[in-house]
């Protein structure tokens, strides 16, 4: 691709959502609903178009001109072999696959929105909120320098901070959000960090992202103490952000937002930015595999925690809210294990599906007038036909059952876990326990939702969804049906050539790295195998379990460790547990500190400035006589003294 139009297809990606950000809240309050309504999606869906092209130029370029880093201007220069600092971006097909998903799937989110936020009285604030979260990823995934990339890190905490709080009268969704920027600062922090080592350590002549990659590789050793702390760092920052154990206790809170920020947020896009700062980083963790192995055993341990709770909540939303941290643990266990293309078609695949629904979710809370108790729900499929048909579609993808597209990309990651990484094929063996979990949350979700008897008068009242709300959930639906086959026409390791892996590769072997080898075809074979007969499995064990009811769930979990079932109750007490290690001695120490030390010391110092203030004025109060003598005597005392001290001491 030429420098000349990967400058100008970055410029417009940039300019086009910050124009719709900017135009919302500057414009939208005078110009009303409608016009708020046709830019925040128009300004996405002109976005998806130049992700487009830039897609087509990258297939239409030789292999070796497929990344492209330009410098759009230069910002600091700190003069002759010194560090510069500029403004670059870098098209590459990983970046470029980024965009497509961020504007693709941010596009029918924001013309979702339309619908489900039309009796919202400031949709200018809205749009531009959700405009200025698509500009913050596109800079984040588009950045071809550190600061640059952390400056959209940084941006990405902000508005998803707006967006989560977006119902700023709320108590619970203003805790909500602060809850999230904190815990994403202490990402930010590592990655901030991790930045400063490498620039201390390389000496590099810029921080563009090509020229710090060749330095790691010249000058980092494989495996040494450095380039794995520098690892750690960089994955705590992907952790928080993706939100994986430790740092995951922000993800089901972000519900508090509107159900199209829940789609875009946290299916879409920001969740698997961690995702992919380590794929961009992949030349730093080749050389680090302890850093590798600690990557992968956080991703299936979260995937395994997350599965365990989401079987237990009744929030409709916070059960897909697990499910998404399930599914980025798996992404993550992938580009731990050096599966980095094989992690970004699940990602590709998951964005479809869980927007999908989490879009399909707010069509039911929209009909029951904002419940969202899944015990409260029940036999909705009688009168949402459309929304329960996509909802399936995407239990399906997400279960990972054949063809739906979640079984390609599940197959693939898990596939590769059985003869890579730390603890193969333990891990792995692990993965296929997941698919269990994922079938019976996916499907008690649905069976719970729209199956059974209605529960409720407003469940007997429900009515479908407007098309401007049903038309981008069935093109989700469709796409989660058919991207699979389209991605990868055959089965992992069996029959049929990855495609996008052949089109991510290239990304991930410029600096040295390799690609893992798909397990032989017999190794394959029974890896699919196995992994879709746990899909299917879990799905059929939630049909038994919440539809036929032979037995009924709650003899089930009765039968079930009551220890397990607390714990996935109580989200495996890790609020409580920060409550009374952090947040309650945090306050404890203030409140001694406000009471002890604040009165006595800051208190006392401001005091005693005041009082000798006061004192000096008291003093100084009497020479003010109002007489002329009084004065005229003090001017000719001081003049006196002026000149015996010039005469003494001055020769």
């Amino acid at each position: 691709m030429s420098p000349t139009l990967a400058g100008t297809l970055a410029v417009l990606l940039f300019a086009l959502p910050l124009a719709g950000c900017l135009g919302n809240a500057l414009l939208g309050p005078r110009l009303g609903r409608r016009f708020c309504n046709v830019l925040g999606p128009g300004v996405v869906l002109a976005g998806f178009v130049c992700a487009v092209v830039a897609l087509a130029a990258v297939l239409g370029a030789h292999e070796g001109a497929r990344s492209t880093t330009v410098t759009l201007w230069p910002w600091l220069d700190l003069g002759p072999g010194a560090l510069t600092v500029n403004v670059d971006i870098t098209i590459d097909p990983l970046s470029v696959l980024m965009c497509l998903v961020i504007t693709g799937v941010g596009f029918l989110i924001h013309w979702y929105s339309v619908g489900y936020m039309a009796d919202d009285e400031t949709p200018w604030r809205f749009f531009s909120y959700m405009n200025l979260f698509i500009f913050s990823m596109l800079l984040l995934v588009l950045a071809g320098d550190m600061v640059i990339l952390i400056i959209g890190w940084a941006m990405v905490a902000l508005s998803s901070y707006l967006l989560i709080g977006y119902y700023y009268d709320r108590p619970s969704a203003v805790t909500a959000a602060r809850k999230a920027f904190i815990t994403q600062v202490i990402g930010d922090v590592a990655l901030y960090i991790a930045a400063f080592l490498i620039l201390v350590n390389l000496r590099v002549p810029s921080l563009q992202l090509p020229t710090v990659f060749h330095y790691a590789r010249e000058s980092f050793p494989q495996g040494g103490a450095l380039i794995t702390t520098i690892c750690v760092l960089l994955a705590i920052g992907a952790f928080a952000k993706s939100a994986q154990f430790p740092l995951h206790t922000w993800l089901p809170d972000a519900m508090e937002g509107p159900t199209p920020v829940s789609a875009l947020i946290h299916a879409a896009t920001m969740v698997t930015a961690g995702v992919y700062l380590i794929a961009r980083f992949h030349t730093l963790f080749d050389l680090a595999p302890v850093a590798q192995g600690m990557v992968a055993c956080v991703g299936m341990g979260t995937a395994v925690m997350a599965g365990v709770i989401a079987l237990s909540q009744v929030d409709i939303k916070r059960v897909i809210a697990y499910s998404t941290m399930s599914q980025i643990g798996l992404m993550i266990f992938a580009v731990g294990i050096g599966a980095y293309s094989a992690g970004m078609f699940h990602f590709a695949t998951h964005a479809v599906f869980k927007a999908l629904l989490f879009m399909a979710a707010g069509n039911v809370i929209h009909a029951l007038h904002d419940e969202q108790d899944i015990r409260l729900m029940g036999g909705l499929g009688l009168t949402m036909r459309q929304t329960e048909r996509c909802f399936l579609a995407g239990s399906l993808a997400l279960a990972g059952i054949p063809i739906w597209a979640g079984f390609f990309s599940k197959e693939e990651l898990l596939g590769l876990g059985s003869s890579h990484g730390p603890w193969a094929p333990t891990l792995y063996l692990v993965g296929v326990g997941v698919n269990v979990l994922t079938g019976l949350y996916a499907f008690r979700l649905y069976f719970t939702v729209f199956r059974g008897v209605p529960q409720t008068a407003r469940t007997y009242a429900a009515h479908e969804a407007p098309p401007v709300m049903l038309v981008p959930v069935a093109i989700l639906a469709v796409l989660s049906t058919v991207l699979g086959l389209a991605l990868l026409p055959g089965i992992p390791g069996v029959v049929g050539p990855f495609i996008l892996g052949g089109f991510l590769d290239p990304v991930f072997t410029a600096f040295g790295g390799q690609v893992l080898t798909e397990p032989g075809r017999q190794a394959g074979l029974i890896t699919v195998l196995l992994g879709t007969a746990a899909s299917l499995i879990g799905t059929g064990l939630a049909r038994q379990w919440w539809y036929q009811r032979k037995p009924d769930a709650l003899v089930v979990a009765a039968r079930v460790p009551r220890v397990l079932t607390q714990l996935s109750l109580h989200r495996f007490y890790f609020d409580e547990i920060y409550d009374a290690t952090l947040v309650r001695p945090t306050r404890q120490l203030a409140r001694a500190l406000r009471t002890v030390v604040e009165p006595v010391y800051a208190d006392g110092w401001v005091e005693a400035v005041g009082r000798g203030a006061g004192w000096m004025s008291e003093t100084f109060r009497v020479l003010q006589t109002g007489r002329l003598r009084d004065y005229a005597t003090g001017m000719l005392v001081a003049a006196s003294a002026f000149v015996i001290v010039l005469a003494v001491f001055v020769r």
